[in-house]
C-alpha cells in the first residue's frame, strides 16, 4: 500500500534530462525536495515520513524481494477462464442460457422480435392519438406524388410507387423500433432496382410494336425498352432476394456492419446517386427520349454526349412544366415552410398542389388551342394487386445487385433512425432493423413492390408533427389504400414533367452536399478521399461498383494507417505508477536500465516487420549489429593472443624460480594487512539496458505472424543478456500464446498483469544480479603482485607503483621471489563505485615479516 506524502500546488520540478533512447542514467536531480509529490509505504507516524531523495533510497534497497506475480498466476488467483473467448464458446454459452429459459424469457423474447406487442399496450391514447393522426395525414400526402415519382423512376406502373408506400410501410410498423421512420418508395434505392430492370429486362410482346419502341442512339440502337408486365416480375424478384438477405444479416447479428461503412463514405454513395436520379429524370423533364441509360458503367459520359447533341430536339412544354415545378418547389423549401413552421408544426404541401394543379390543367386544356403536348402517366389500374410469388429465372444473377440493395437500404435508414433517435432520446435496436426491413421487403414483393427504404423528408414531417408511435405509418397506409382504391384513375393525366421535378427538388440537399464535403480535405484529408473515391466510383461506373471500391478503398486506408503504426517509449510520473509517453509529461523519466516500448496498432503481417525496426530504433541497440561487433572483437582478440603467443614461441625468456608458500602462511600474510569492508553507502545505479517491457495494450488482435515476431524479438534480445517482459497482454492475444508454440519460446513468467509488475520485476532482477557481482567480488581470489626476483643476495628493493604492497624478502629466501596479494582497490566494469585507498608506502624494517614469524606459524 501507499499514500501521498505530500502534495503542493507550487509544485517546482527541475528539468528532466535529455530524452534519448540510447541507455543512459537519468541526472541527479540537485532541484529542491519541497513540494514534490511522492510515494511511500504506509508507516504509523508522520515522523518516520522520509524526503523525496530517501524515499528513492527505500524503494530500491528495501522494496519487495519476492518474484512479481506474472500474468499465468494471476490468471490461475482470479479464477481465468478462457472458455467463452471461442466463436463456438459463445454459441454453446448462449444455448446453455437459452436452455435455461422459462416462460417469462421466451415470452419476453417472442415479444422483442415483434416490438408492437410492447409499445402498443402501453401506448397512451390520450395523449399520443392526436399526434400520430396529424402526422401520418402529412406524410401520406407528401408521399402520394413521391410515390408515383420513384415508381416511375423504377419502370413500373406509377400506381405500384403508391402500393409500395402501402405494404412495406405497414409490415415496418409492426416489426420496426424506430417510432419516427418513414420507410417506402426511396430515390436511391429506386434507382437501384431501376438498373437491374434495364439489365435483365426483355421485350415478352415483340409482335405489338406500340408497346415495344426501339430508339436511335446517336449512331446505334439504343436497347428495348422493357414491358411493364416484365418490370414489375424483375423488381419484386430483386426485392425478395435484399430482403432474405437482410433477414439473413439480422440472423448473424450483423447489426454492426453499418459500423464499417463511414460516414464520409455514405455521403459520397448517396451523393454520387443522387447525380445518377438527376441524369435519369433529364429525359422526362426535356422530352428527349432517344439517349441511353446510366444503369451500366461509363454511360454518363455517353449520356451527356448524346444529351446536349440532341438538345434541340427538346419538348418546350415539358420544359416549361419543369421549370415551374422546381421554381416552386424550391420557394416552398427555403420560404414558405420555414415561415409555417413557426406558426404551425407543418409543411406547406407543395407537391400535392402541384400534382393536382398540373392533373387539372393538362385535362382541361386537352383537344385545345392551350393544349400541352406532353407525356403523362396514363391510365392506371385502381385497387389493390393480387398476391403472387416473384419469378426466380434470373434469381442468380441478381444476387450481387440484391446484396448491394439490401446494404444501402439498410445503411441509409439506420443512419436517418439512430439520428432521430438520439435527439428523441430512445433506443433503436440495429440487428430488429434488419429484421424488420428484410420482413418488409421479402412481404411486400409478393404484392409487385420494389424495394425502398427510409426518406429524409417524410421521416423529418413526421417528427415536426411530433408522432408519438409507429401508430402514424400505420395510418398513413390506410390513406393511401383509400387513395389507391377510389382516386388513382384520376392521376391518369398527371404530367411526367412534374413528377421528375418532385424527385430532383427532393434531392436538392444532397446535390448541395457535394459541395459542402469540399471541406473535409482542410479537416480530415483521408475522409476526404474516401468520399472522393466513393462519388467518383458512383458516377463513372455505378451505384454496385461505387459500394464495393468505396469499401475497398475505406478498408484500405485502415490497414495503412495501422502499417505505419505510431509507437513510443513511456517513462514513469515520478511519485506515481503511471506511464506516459516521454516527453509530453515534464514529470516523467526513463526508468535507469529499463525501456517501455508501446505499439498503437494489432501486431499482424503487414506491420510485423515496422514493429521489429521501430523497437530496436526506440531502444537503440540491434541484436543482429551488436552480435557483430561481439563476434568481430572476439575474432581480434583470438588474433591478438595467437600473435602474442607466436612472439613468446620466437624470443622465450629464462624460466624463474619462485618460492612456493602454503595457503596457510599466504593467508597470515593477507591477514597481517587486513583491508576495510566496502563502504555500506555504496548504490547501484544501472547504466547498461538489461530489460525491455512491451506495452501490449494498444495491440488488440497478433495473427500468426505477429506471435512469430513477438518470439523473434524475445529470443534475438537474449543472445545479448536483455530481457523482454509483456505486459497488458489483451484476452484474445493471450488465447493466440496459449493455442500456439509462442509460450514454448517465451517462458510464462516474462508476460505480466500491467507495466508497473513488469517495472518492478524488472528492477528486482537488476538488484539480485547487482547482489550476485557484489557477493561474486568478495568471495573471488585476489589477484598477486609478483614482485621481481632477486639476482643476488643482496638485492634488497623493486620498483613500487600506486596500488603495490612490496614486502622486503627475507635472508632464507633471497634467492627466490615470493607473491603477495594485495586486495583489488577499483570498481570492476564501472558497477561498482568504491573509494579509493592512499597508496601504501613501503613499510619500514619494523614492520618487515620475517622469516621467524613464517617458521611460528607453521
Amino acid at each position: 500500500m501507499y499514500r501521498r506524502l505530500r502534495t503542493d500546488s507550487t509544485t517546482n520540478y527541475s528539468p528532466l534530462p535529455e530524452l534519448s533512447t540510447q541507455s543512459l542514467s537519468p541526472a541527479e536531480n540537485k532541484g529542491t525536495n519541497m513540494g514534490k509529490i511522492i510515494l511511500s509505504p504506509i508507516r504509523e507516524t508522520p515522523e518516520e515520513m522520509l524526503p523525496y531523495e530517501a524515499n528513492m533510497v527505500l524503494n530500491y534497497t528495501k522494496s519487495r524481494q519476492s518474484d512479481v506475480p506474472d500474468q499465468t498466476a494471476f490468471d490461475k488467483i482470479y479464477r481465468f477462464n478462457p472458455e467463452y473467448l471461442s466463436h463456438f464458446g459463445k454459441i454453446a454459452f448462449h444455448l446453455k442460457s437459452i436452455g435455461k429459459w422459462k416462460r417469462k424469457e421466451w415470452c419476453r423474447f417472442l415479444r422483442g422480435l415483434m416490438p408492437i406487442t410492447i409499445w402498443l399496450p402501453q401506448y397512451t391514447w390520450r395523449s399520443s392519438f392526436l399526434f400520430d393522426v396529424l402526422g401520418g395525414l402529412m406524410v401520406s400526402v407528401m408521399s402520394v406524388p413521391q410515390s408515383l415519382a420513384y415508381g416511375m423512376l423504377v419502370g413500373v406502373p406509377a400506381n405500384y410507387g403508391l402500393i409500395t408506400g402501402i405494404i412495406g410501410p405497414f409490415v415496418y410498423a409492426l416489426f420496426g423500433t424506430s417510432k419516427h421512420a418513414s420507410p417506402g418508395s426511396f430515390a436511391i434505392v429506386s434507382l437501384m432496382v431501376g438498373a437491374v430492370v434495364e439489365t435483365f429486362g426483355e421485350p415478352t410482346d415483340p409482335i405489338n410494336p406500340d408497346l415495344i419502341r426501339n430508339d436511335e442512339f446517336c449512331c446505334r440502337e439504343n436497347k428495348t425498352k422493357v414491358s411493364e408486365v416484365e418490370a414489375i416480375a424483375i423488381a419484386s424478384s430483386v426485392t425478395l432476394l435484399a430482403g432474405l438477405f437482410q433477414i439473413l444479416l439480422g440472423l448473424m447479428n450483423a447489426g454492426l456492419l453499418a459500423v464499417w461503412l463511414s460516414d464520409q463514405l455514405v455521403q459520397g454513395l448517396i451523393s454520387g446517386a443522387a447525380v445518377h436520379v438527376l441524369t435519369s429524370q433529364l429525359k422526362s423533364m426535356t422530352g428527349i427520349s432517344n439517349v441511353p441509360p446510366t444503369s451500366e458503367p461509363f454511360q454518363h459520359i455517353q449520356f451527356y454526349v448524346c444529351f446536349f447533341s440532341q438538345i434541340k430536339n427538346a419538348e418546350i412544354p415539358a420544359v416549361i412544366i419543369s421549370v415551374i415545378c422546381v421554381k416552386l418547389l424550391l420557394i416552398s423549401a427555403y420560404i414558405i415552410d420555414p415561415w409555417m413552421c413557426k406558426k404551425i408544426p407543418v409543411k406547406f404541401p407543395m407537391e400535392l398542389v402541384l400534382v393536382i394543379g398540373m392533373t387539372l390543367t393538362v385535362h382541361f386544356t386537352r383537344g385545345t388551342s392551350y393544349e400541352f403536348p406532353v407525356h403523362t402517366v396514363g391510365e392506371v389500374e385502381g385497387g389493390m394487386p393480387s398476391l403472387r410469388a416473384p419469378e426466380t429465372k434470373h434469381l442468380f444473377g441478381m444476387i450481387g445487385s440484391a446484396i448491394s440493395i439490401a446494404i444501402i437500404s439498410f445503411v441509409i435508414h439506420i443512419s436517418l433512425c439512430k439520428l432521430i433517435a438520439k435527439k428523441q432520446q430512445y433506443v433503436v435496436s440495429s440487428n430488429q432493423e434488419w429484421y424488420a426491413l428484410g420482413l418488409m421487403h421479402s412481404t411486400s414483393s409478393f404484392f409487385g413492390c420494389f424495394a425502398g427504404g427510409s426518406s429524409l423528408g417524410r421521416t423529418m414531417m413526421q417528427v415536426k408533427c411530433g408522432t408519438k408511435s409507429q401508430l402514424s405509418t400505420i395510418i398513413s397506409s390506410c390513406v393511401l389504400v383509400l387513395f389507391v382504391m377510389g382516386a388513382s384513375g384520376t392521376i391518369q393525366h398527371l404530367p411526367k414533367p412534374v413528377l421528375a421535378s418532385i424527385v430532383v427538388v427532393a434531392m436538392k440537399d444532397l446535390y448541395i452536399q457535394i459541395f459542402t464535403c469540399s471541406a473535409l480535405r482542410y479537416k480530415n484529408f483521408v475522409d476526404y478521399l474516401i468520399f472522393a473515391a466513393t462519388f467518383i466510383s458512383v458516377i463513372v461506373l455505378n451505384v454496385n461498383f461505387g459500394l464495393i471500391i468505396g469499401v475497398v478503398f475505406e478498408l484500405l486506408t485502415v490497414v495503412l494507417r495501422s502499417q505505419w503504426a505510431d509507437s513510443t517509449l513511456l517513462g514513469r510520473i515520478r511519485g506515481t505508477n503511471h506511464f506516459r509517453r516521454l516527453g509530453l509529461y515534464e514529470t516523467t523519466y526513463d526508468i535507469p536500465g529499463i525501456k517501455v516500448f508501446r505499439f498503437d496498432s494489432p501486431l499482424y503481417f503487414a506491420n510485423s516487420e515496422l514493429f521489429v525496426g521501430r523497437i530496436h530504433e526506440a531502444c537503440g541497440l540491434n541484436p543482429l549489429i551488436v552480435r557483430g561487433e561481439i563476434a568481430e572483437a572476439d575474432e581480434k582478440r583470438k588474433a591478438a593472443q595467437k600473435k602474442k603467443e607466436k612472439e613468446d614461441a620466437e624470443n622465450p625468456q629464462p624460466k624463474e624460480t619462485k618460492l612456493e608458500v602454503t595457503t596457510h602462511q599466504a593467508k597470515v600474510l593477507d591477514e597481517k594487512q587486513p583491508e576495510p569492508d566496502p563502504d555500506p553507502s555504496i548504490k547501484f545505479e544501472t547504466t547498461q539496458l538489461t530489460h525491455i517491457i512491451i506495452d501490449c495494450s494498444a495491440i488488440l488482435y497478433v495473427d500468426l505472424m505477429g506471435k512469430d515476431v513477438l518470439i523473434e524479438v524475445f529470443n534475438d534480445y537474449k543472445t545479448i543478456d536483455i530481457s523482454v517482459l509483456f505486459a497488458n497482454t489483451q484476452e484474445r492475444v493471450r488465447q493466440i500464446f496459449d493455442t500456439t508454440n509462442f509460450f514454448d519460446e517465451v517462458p510464462q513468467n516474462r508476460v505480466y498483469v500491467n507495466v508497473a509488475d513488469a517495472v518492478d520485476q524488472a528492477e528486482l532482477e537488476q538488484r539480485r544480479k547487482n547482489d550476485a557481482k557484489y557477493v561474486m567480488m568478495k568471495a573471488a581470489p585476489k589477484p598477486t603482485v609478483a614482485p621481481p626476483v632477486a639476482k643476488s643476495v643482496g638485492q634488497k628493493s623493486a620498483p613500487l607503483g600506486d596500488n603495490t604492497l612490496v614486502k622486503t624478502q627475507s635472508s632464507a629466501s633471497l634467492v627466490t621471489g615470493v607473491e603477495f596479494s594485495p586486495r583489488e582497490n577499483t570498481a570492476r566494469e564501472g558497477t561498482i563505485q568504491k573509494k579509493l585507498k592512499p597508496p601504501t608506502k613501503v613499510p619500514s624494517k619494523s614492520n618487515i615479516f620475517w622469516d621467524d614469524d613464517l617458521d611460528k606459524t607453521q
